[in-house]
């Protein structure tokens, strides 16, 4: 087994800091009328340039951040047990019971009660961990990825199934939660489950639970599935740790193996050819004298993948620039050499790490969610975040157009940063048309979404 690097002390808490943008409904998207019609109205939604505080978490001691690659929502859960959530919520995906869009983070008051451990957040979805065990997802269950065992009649003004209160999910002994696009990861006693969308194969059970829309036709449907169930080919192994992208699953064994499978486009699964896979598959770098350690770092964005290696080096796969090349299997990456990181986490194009007493960031960043400050706001190659240098941050957290940074209270920088709070703590959303066709999900099409097939190679034949 690898060399690990140095265990961390015992976490007691921190303190949330914030950057990027704070239009949660427009974040991400192009095209079409924004809200900001006057210069006036843009002070609403500003674009936080540099890590902040958020004022609703004064004198609140936060143990975790979430997010993820897909989302347009936020997480963190305080020493007590409860779950906040923020951001966009045109789904439910916020748990509240509404669509209702949240500026300000807001407790989950469905989960009260509940000791909650982590969360994760799909594109439309989102999925919680008890201390117990127990698991709890909300949002779009269309596909079936709050893992209910159902996808019941569609709520007004949708065609989809929307959950809008956590549910319990047919899960027992869960550990963590990794939420893809339209799909759910679940760990529990080192096993993992999946349900949801199974498109590009990523829910890992040797098909993609596609079939035609009618006998004479070519549409191309998804079935949902709606009851967890466990992932192929690794009964002999014990998981430590998942990870979810948009379309694709990484995790890593006991024994140092690291697997991917689902969408193979642009090299994510790091197999060295663009080749959507339907089974967990062992990534050959990580092998021999490059065995992944017990307490490694994993994490998966929008097109890309990392691991951290033996001693402690970060690898990263797939395609990590808008206009870079495809990395088709795993590469050190040398600007993070040397440093021990904690923390991982990716955006659909941005990435943050914690490290040794530093923060560094990179990406295509559109909103200042680097943190850089109001000089700079995107680097194509890893940069430290200066606001945050010289203290100890615990994790770091990713999603589209912002990033969350927690760190020690005694961070020497931490009087340095500015507070916020919006002025309108809750609005209703303008409700997009439905994303899903009555039936079935059809195939993504088009664009990263394509798949393997979409890029190159051509999926693998069954």
């Amino acid at each position: 087994m690898a060399a690990a690097p140095p265990e961390e002390p015992k976490w007691e808490g921190g303190v949330l800091l914030f950057c990027g943008g704070t239009d949660f409904a427009q974040l991400g998207r192009t095209g079409g009328k924004t809200r900001k019609e006057d210069l006036d109205k843009e002070s609403q939604y500003p674009n936080l340039l540099r890590p902040t505080r958020l004022k609703t978490f004064n004198d609140v001691k936060i143990m975790f951040i979430a997010s993820g690659p897909a989302a347009c929502h936020c997480f963190a859960g305080d020493s007590e047990g409860n779950l906040y959530s923020w951001g966009r919520n045109e789904r439910g995906q916020l748990g509240h019971g509404d669509f209702a869009q949240r500026n300000i983070p807001t407790k989950v008051a469905a989960l009260a009660g509940h000791f909650v451990i982590g969360a994760s957040g799909g594109k439309n979805h989102s999925a919680a961990v008890t201390r117990d065990g127990s698991a709890y997802a909300w949002g779009i269950n269309a596909h079936g990825q709050c893992g209910t065992g159902r996808v019941s009649a569609a709520k007004a003004p949708f065609k989809e199934d929307i959950v809008l209160n956590p549910t319990r999910c047919i899960i027992e002994n869960c550990q963590q939660v990794a939420c893809g696009i339209d799909f759910t990861m679940w760990l529990c006693d080192g096993k993992i489950m999946t349900a949801g969308n199974g498109q590009y194969g990523v829910l890992g059970d040797g098909v993609d639970h596609s079939y035609n829309a009618k006998d004479s036709s070519i549409q191309i449907l998804f079935e949902a599935v709606a009851t967890p169930h466990r992932v192929a080919g690794l009964d002999d192994v014990k998981v430590l740790r998942i990870a979810a992208g948009h379309n694709h699953c990484l995790a890593y064994d006991d024994q140092g193996s690291c697997y991917s499978w689902g969408n193979g486009g642009y090299g994510r699964l790091g197999h060295k050819i663009q080749q959507d896979e339907d089974k967990p598959r062992k990534i050959e770098v990580f092998t021999r004298r490059n065995l992944v350690p017990h307490n490694a770092i994993l994490a998966a964005g929008g097109t890309s993948s990392f691991c951290t290696g033996v001693a402690n080096q970060v690898h990263c796969w797939g395609k990590l620039k808008v206009n870079g090349d495809n990395q088709m299997y795993p590469v050190p990456v040398n600007d993070l050499v040397g440093w021990n990181v904690r923390s991982f986490a990716c955006g659909p194009g941005t990435f943050a790490a914690a490290a040794d007493t530093a923060v560094i960031t990179w990406g295509a960043a559109t909103n200042g969610e680097l943190g850089f400050g109001p000089n700079k706001k995107s680097s194509a190659n890893p940069a430290k975040c200066e606001p945050l240098d010289g203290g100890h941050t615990h994790q770091v957290a990713c999603g589209i157009g912002f990033t969350m940074f927690l760190v020690d209270p005694a961070h020497p920088r931490l009087a340095e940063a500015p507070e916020w709070e919006s002025d309108k703590p809750q609005e209703e959303p303008v409700l997009p048309e439905p994303s899903a066709a009555k039936g079935g999900a059809k195939r993504k099409a088009g664009g990263e979404a394509a798949g393997a097939a979409g890029g190159a190679k051509g999926k693998k034949a069954k």
